[in-house]
């Protein structure tokens, strides 16, 4: 087949609904294979990595595992540095204070970089704020 009869071939004058149709139906089902085959390929590339990096995850969990039990037992106690007592004020309650200095131990454990120096009430909004927030919150 030479290129004056490919192109005669699809001259769309000569061409009749039906072959339209079927020429359309052939690019269209073209492009949902093109399109799910590369979602299928990026699924199966995201599962790959997500199981690469999992099993690096756990590899080094066990050596740090290893390390804990392989090192020795220290040899005399060790004290933690004594809580400094917080400050409240406007009358919050031990408890409140509690779950706060947890929160904070939790978050940067016992290395003694963050210190709770006093605790507060937040002041309240006024009613003009309430009212900006109402109306920038509201839903559609």
């Amino acid at each position: 087949m030479n290129i004056s009869n490919a192109a005669a071939m699809f001259n769309t004058a000569e061409m009749s609904l039906a072959d339209k149709g079927i020429i359309s139906a052939k690019v269209v089902l073209t492009g949902f294979v093109v399109v799910f085959a590369m979602l299928l390929l990026l699924i199966l590339v995201i599962k790959l990595y997500s199981t690469i990096v999992s099993k690096a995850m756990k590899s080094g969990k066990k050596k740090k595992e290893k390390i804990k039990i392989d090192s020795p037992a220290p040899t005399a106690a060790v004290n933690p540095p004594a809580p400094v007592p917080a400050v409240a004020e406007d009358g919050i309650s031990d408890e409140v204070i509690a779950v706060i200095s947890a929160a904070v131990a939790t978050m940067y454990g016992s290395s003694g970089k963050a210190k709770i120096k006093s605790i507060k009430k937040s002041g309240a909004r006024s009613a003009w704020a309430n009212a900006g927030v109402l109306d920038n919150t509201r839903p559609f």
